[in-house]
């Protein structure tokens, strides 16, 4: 065989060597059509292909349908070894789909979004899919899960990582509201409340891993503006976040998403920040980004349509914030 040969033969399309196959079976063009699902003129196609790729008419046409040639005889049982492995291929791959698909994709969340996320889920019109979606909180050992495939996706600020994980952009924390027990001397002032009034009483941080976990923004702004902060705690649990507010006299900023839930906590008040405020507290950095965070392609457990509609419930719930 020439090496022009072998190359118009790697050329052909693997449907046209099963077209072959099933046309030689039935012995008529129309009845493979129907076989395959496909209709007349592909077949034909096919066929002109393959006449052209092995340089003879392969099959004859006579009254009682289509005869093969000496060649087509041939050629008829390389070309079935090639079908059946063809279609081995294929049910290992289905196969391998089978035993990597989950019922349940798992998806860990910064905490800051955390119980916003998931009521804007329940609320959401994907309710049918209650039960197929858990959403954890984001810790130190997420990325590493994800990697492992024990966590499907991450929600998170935290793009640091020893893995080649996937990340991508869902959107900035550009609004943010301020928390306080609801009897608090900052909510009787009538002056409009700005980060200089902030950081003249005790200011509570809810880290949130890859954000705030280091420094803190208004820390970032009371250096700046040479501005001292009445004093800083932080916590890492929302339990210890709601008690420090309601014992220690503290205010504490949340994204306005979180604020219909934080509103309905006994004790505490939530008024959004103004944007004039929002910019000084972000100054000339650009406002922190919430990242998805992924496996690559080719080892992900979900469809492309449950990874959409993930992202855009996240995004909703970005934009409402």
């Amino acid at each position: 065989m020439t090496s022009q040969s072998l190359k118009k033969i790697s050329e052909l399309d693997v449907f046209c060597l099963i077209a072959f196959k099933v046309i030689f079976q039935t012995g008529h063009a129309n009845i493979a059509a129907k076989q395959l699902n496909v209709s007349a003129p592909k077949i034909s196609r096919c066929l002109n292909m393959l006449r052209a790729t092995f340089d003879d008419e392969l099959f004859y046409r006579r009254q009682l349908g289509l005869k093969p040639t000496p060649l087509a005889e041939y050629l008829y049982e390389p070309i079935c070894q090639f079908c059946d492995a063809v279609l081995k291929i294929e049910q290992s791959v289905a196969e391998k789909v089978e035993e990597h698909s989950v019922e349940c994709i798992k998806i860990a969340v910064a905490s800051s979004i955390l119980a916003s996320l998931s009521l804007a889920f329940s609320r959401s019109q994907y309710r049918h899919l209650i039960g197929k979606l858990q959403f954890v909180c984001w810790d130190s050992e997420s990325a590493d899960l994800i990697h492992n495939g024990e966590i499907d996706i991450g929600v998170a600020f935290d793009t640091t990582n020893e893995h080649q994980l996937s990340i991508e952009s869902l959107g900035a924390l550009s609004q943010i509201s301020i928390a306080a027990e609801d009897a608090h001397p900052i909510w009787t002032t009538s002056a409009p409340i700005t980060l200089e009034t902030i950081c003249s009483y005790p200011f509570l941080c809810l880290d949130g891993k890859g954000f705030n976990d280091k420094i803190d923004p208004l820390e970032v702004f009371a250096r700046q503006a040479g501005v001292a902060i009445e004093s800083i705690t932080r916590v890492s649990s929302r339990d210890e976040w709601y008690s420090h507010l309601l014992t220690m006299g503290s205010i504490s900023f949340l994204p306005c998403s979180e604020a219909g839930i934080c509103t309905s906590l006994p004790g505490i008040k939530v008024e959004s920040l103004s944007t004039d405020e929002v910019e000084r507290l972000h100054g000339e950095s650009m406002s922190p980004e919430y990242m998805l965070i992924e496996n690559p392609q080719e080892y992900r457990r979900y469809s492309i349509e449950q990874r959409e509609l993930i992202i855009q419930l996240i995004k909703k719930l970005l934009v409402a914030s």
